[in-house]
């Protein structure tokens, strides 16, 4: 079995470099907040994810459905795991986090990431798999030239694999190899767009990137660029779920992808405090208008919430 890149060392070498951006963006939070709103202080920070994706367009939302409320601005940052490591150090209120993220590093012992509380359920992220509609150069098992060219329509197909991982789909990688015994190879991308760079440039066979449905950088794609989606054609395990999604624009109908809840979480604050009932504005808030979020001219990754009290597992603010 071919030794996985992306496993420890990848993942401190994230860790490090959300903390960065983390650093860098949590100074300029309260600019964001002003350009969303000018005069205006931010009351509650969200971390949120890349300007276009899912994450961003969902807070987005929230802002023009409950910014009369309560005055929220979101905090850039490249998805689920940043969100989590500025909770931890206090540089937002709330942030938008897949389950098993929160999971897996709730387990690793960070106690402030442990402590996190859900506002309400969101989204179910999906498990995106580029391939090339042609096929890619495949490395021989012997030699260190391109010998094969295959076409990749199953996850199941990527045994032994150059797979280049966006944002959260590091860690989900590094999760299914060891689940799976996968043995692919993890290549980190900085951007969606640099991904296809790669596997055009046949670096890689297939591109991890997830989001709410439809994702944005996956829409964007017309039907002459090449690019194809592979089903996720294994077993799902909790807290995993199957979803039945389809991309016109790919030719891809029907298609089973790997989907992981999402939840907006915030640190345990004092229901009596300032910041606490600012939180609890703001879960009422939503609670109270996603009908609207749901049935207007909103994110469909709304539809996906059937029970607003429904965390999860993980402990709800406010009981």
């Amino acid at each position: 079995m071919r030794t996985c890149t992306a496993t420890k060392t990848a993942l401190l070498a994230l860790l490090s470099a959300a903390c960065t951006f983390v650093g860098a963006q949590a100074t300029g939070s309260a600019e964001a907040s002003t350009a969303t709103n000018p005069g205006a202080a931010c009351e509650l920070r969200i971390g949120s994810g890349p300007a276009g994706k899912l994450y961003e367009l969902m807070v987005r939302d929230i802002q023009a459905v409950c910014g009369a409320e309560i005055r929220v601005c979101a905090v850039p940052s490249v998805g689920g795991l940043p969100n989590l490591m500025m909770l931890s150090a206090s540089q937002v209120e709330l942030g938008l986090v897949q389950l098993d993220t929160l999971q897996q590093m709730a387990k690793g012992g960070d106690e402030h990431i442990a402590a996190l509380q859900a506002v309400m359920p969101l989204h179910t992220n999906l498990l995106h798999i580029l391939t090339l509609r042609g096929g890619s150069r495949w490395p021989s098992d012997k030699l260190s030239v391109f010998s094969q060219k295959k076409v990749l329509r199953k996850f199941s197909e990527l045994k032994g694999a150059k797979v280049a991982v966006v944002g959260s789909t590091q860690l989900l990688g590094q999760t299914l190899n060891k689940a799976l015994n996968h043995g692919m190879e993890l290549v980190i991308a900085e951007s969606d767009d640099k991904a296809v760079e790669l596997l055009n440039a046949n670096q890689v066979q297939a591109i991890f990137t997830d989001g709410g449905w439809p994702l944005p950088s996956i829409s964007r794609h017309t039907p002459t660029s090449g690019l194809m989606l592979a089903e996720f054609d294994v077993p799902i395990q909790p807290p995993f779920v199957a979803v039945k999604r389809s991309y016109q624009n790919l030719d891809a109908y029907n298609l089973t992808f790997m989907g992981s809840p999402n939840l907006l979480v915030t640190r345990p604050f004092k229901p009596s405090g300032q910041i606490g009932r600012q939180v609890a504005r703001l879960q009422s808030c939503l609670a109270r208008q996603l009908d609207t979020l749901q049935e207007g001219r909103f994110q469909a990754g709304w539809k996906d919430i059937h029970d607003t009290k429904a965390t999860l597992g993980v402990t709800r603010f406010g009981g």
